[in-house]
């Protein structure tokens, strides 16, 4: 007798989808396979055709598989077809509605094609053993024996009747030890100690479907973790439980292996920020229930990003590793620590005192900044830590996060290698910065950006030789007026910097430009500063000489202003940029020497013209002898070195005369002029060479 296939519809609006289903059901026999594109589709065909299983999609336009689920579950002829749903929903919510829409299962995407053919295998499997006569017993039997799961069937006071090869395998006892054994001895919930049974017979309705995790305990073996589908019979014949079971202990594993990726750092292993995140958001339910504190640190790496650039990712891998170790190390039992990403690490402390995160903070401080040996290299790293607590932002995350942000980079700006615990004026200030950022990028935007000039009097020639180009605030359109000590350090700590210095820069320009077509003050130089950011822009060079190509007048009266702590910044590629800059022709002065660390190296090294002894110095002549031998050496050296001599901020009659006396040639500040504004430039030209 010809067996009667077994009709399965695939419900899928994708064309690619049902055909890729139908090529994964190839290896099942005695089946045939519909496709409807639609749902309206599907039940047209329900009407002339009775199916034995349905695989339906959930997402589809016009009808989603959940209301056709219960549209076909609806009909006479179809309410106890079985509908597994295909999702790419995961969790509890996906299988409830799955469930209380008619289906029977659910499979997640993209779909295992050994689960798939399991599933269907079993329901194709249960189906002819519904509608098969008595003759083809014994092909139905091999059949259910010859599947990969378990499978057993259940009376209504849980006793095994029935259970095929794959079951008795995994129980570890043969079909006599089995059978008329309840069914709770072999398997328990994996929660609690629940009569597993009862609480099967309780949730499952008539035709429905239970799928739970429980525990197989069989004799001999290993404890497994396996998960079982239950379902009842056709009503019309008796309330016999059927189960199906697999073993998902290693599936399990597996499942838990991702999870531990999906929270750990694969790199220090520790918790990433996913993890980190949701342990805040505990830990700040937690303290705000008990009202209590605790508190944030951030940290973050001082000069990572130059390790990385110089020595290679490779060592900076390394560095992270080693630092996380210290972490790990050095933590009380009460705190928690994780990479938040880059060189960013993030430590929660459950204590209620300040005392207990500064203490932290100032030993994680301190045993970072010991030496590191990696690949026979001993490699120096420190640490800037910002401290915030959450009872002061109100338990609100975003508040917290915020705070202890914007301590670290009060760190950061106070010097590097150290702590700072946010206070609410820090936040004031971190506003106030922004407002002003927010100005500044759009009077750039707008290029009304102002600049004034302040003269240069030589003592040698006894005249103004030159200007500094200095940035200004405009004085309407932007509020109030804005120092530039206040806006150009916010400047300098982004990208905005850049732009301030190009401005400048095309203003000078246009200046020495006018003088040189209306032929007069040939004679006078305009100094622009120049920041470590511009210097280490790859395309500044190339910028530069575009800018300059516009203009006609002599290269060597454009002075560039390059601070030493600029070079020291990163000394290799802004060397480079220097000599790149003398080679164009323009004057190069090195501006606040003495200030930082300064090395006579540089001097030898770098095509200086002149250096300009900052006015901390000249502000203490007169009142410290060691300031005076001091500019008095620096004196010495620049004259040695064929270099002029620019003392800046000379200010008083006494000042004056100091300088002059230790030999400067150059003098710059209010003892002759503040800086002017350009339409008084011209004016102060001619009277100062009136006075001349």
């Amino acid at each position: 007798m010809k067996k009667r296939a077994s009709k399965i519809l695939i419900v899928d609006d994708y064309h690619s989808n049902r055909v890729s289903l139908e090529r994964l059901l190839k290896p099942i026999e005695n089946i045939e396979i519909f496709h409807a594109e639609s749902g309206n589709q599907a039940l047209s065909l329900i009407i002339h055709n009775q199916f034995s299983l349905i695989l339906l999609d959930v997402n589809m336009p016009e009808m989603d598989g959940y209301e056709v689920a219960e549209l076909i579950t609806s009909t006479e002829s179809h309410k106890h077809t079985p509908i597994i749903m295909l999702t790419a929903h995961t969790g509890n919510q996906s299988a409830l509605k799955a469930y209380n829409s008619g289906a029977v299962d659910y499979l997640t995407k993209p779909i295992e094609p050994t689960i798939l053919l399991n599933k269907v295998g079993l329901y194709v499997t249960l189906d002819q053993l519904q509608n098969r006569t008595e003759r083809l017993k014994a092909e139905k039997d091999a059949i259910i024996e010859s599947i990969g799961q378990g499978l057993i069937k259940v009376s209504q006071e849980g006793v095994i009747e029935f259970a095929n090869a794959a079951a008795l395998n995994m129980l570890n006892q043969s079909s006599s030890e089995v059978l008329s054994t309840q069914f709770n001895k072999w398997f328990s919930r994996c929660d609690n100690n629940e009569n597993l049974f009862t609480g099967i017979q309780s949730k499952i309705q008539a035709n429905s479907v239970l799928q739970q995790k429980v525990t197989l305990k069989p004799f001999n073996k290993d404890v497994h973790k396996i998960e079982i589908t239950c379902s009842r019979k056709q009503a019309d014949q008796d309330d016999d439980v059927i189960v199906l079971f697999q073993d998902i202990t290693q599936q399990l594993a597996y499942e838990a292996e991702l999870t531990h990726l999906a929270n750990y750092d694969s790199l220090t292993k520790l918790a990433n920020r996913n993890y980190f995140n949701t342990h805040l958001n505990k830990v700040l339910v937690d303290a705000q229930e008990k009202e209590s504190n605790f508190f944030l640190l951030m940290l973050g790496l001082d000069g990572f990003k130059k390790i990385n650039d110089t020595l290679g990712h490779s060592i900076g891998d390394k560095l992270l590793v080693g630092v996380a170790s210290r972490l790990t190390e050095n933590l009380p039992d009460n705190a928690f620590a994780a990479r938040l990403g880059g060189d960013e690490f993030a430590i929660l402390i459950q204590h209620p005192e300040i005392h207990a995160a500064e203490n932290l903070a100032k030993q994680l401080v301190q045993f970072i900044s010991n030496s590191f040996i990696i690949q026979d290299q001993e490699i120096y790293i420190e640490a800037s830590i910002g401290i915030a607590d959450a009872k002061t932002g109100n338990y609100d995350k975003s508040a917290l996060l915020k705070s202890v942000d914007i301590a670290l980079n009060e760190a950061k700006l106070a010097g590097k290698n150290r702590f700072k615990l946010f206070i609410s004026e820090m936040a004031e200030q971190r506003s106030l910065q922004a407002s002003i950022q927010h100005k500044l990028r759009h009077l750039l935007e707008s290029r009304d950006l102002v600049v004034h000039y302040q003269p240069q009097f030589s003592v040698n020639l006894g005249e103004f030789v030159g200007f500094e180009a200095l940035a200004r605030w405009p004085e309407s359109g932007y509020g109030e007026q804005i120092s530039p000590g206040v806006f150009v350090p916010i400047a300098e700590q982004s990208i905005l910097i850049q732009e301030v210095g190009k401005q400048v820069l095309i203003q000078a320009c246009d200046q020495l430009a006018l003088w040189h077509q209306e032929n007069k003050n040939k004679h006078l130089t305009i100094s622009v500063n120049l920041s470590a950011k511009q210097l280490n822009h790859p395309f500044f060079l190339e910028e530069l000489k575009d800018i300059l190509l516009k203009y006609h007048f002599p290269l060597e009266r454009l002075i560039f202003e390059i601070t030493e702590t600029a070079i020291l910044s990163n000394s290799e590629s802004i060397i480079s940029s220097i000599h790149n800059l003398k080679a164009m022709g323009v004057r190069l002065a090195l501006d606040d020497f003495g200030t930082g660390y300064s090395s006579l190296n540089y001097l030898q090294k770098l095509p200086f013209d002149a250096i300009k002894i900052d006015q901390c110095f000249v502000r203490r002549l007169g009142t410290c002898k060691k300031t005076e031998a001091l500019v008095k050496a620096i004196i010495t050296i620049a004259d040695a070195c064929n270099m002029d001599v620019i003392a800046e901020g000379v200010e008083s009659t006494m000042h004056h005369q100091q300088v002059v006396a230790l030999g400067c040639n150059k003098i710059q500040g209010y003892y002759y002029s503040p800086a002017l504004p350009i339409h008084k430039l011209d004016e102060y030209c001619v009277q100062a060479t009136q006075l001349q």
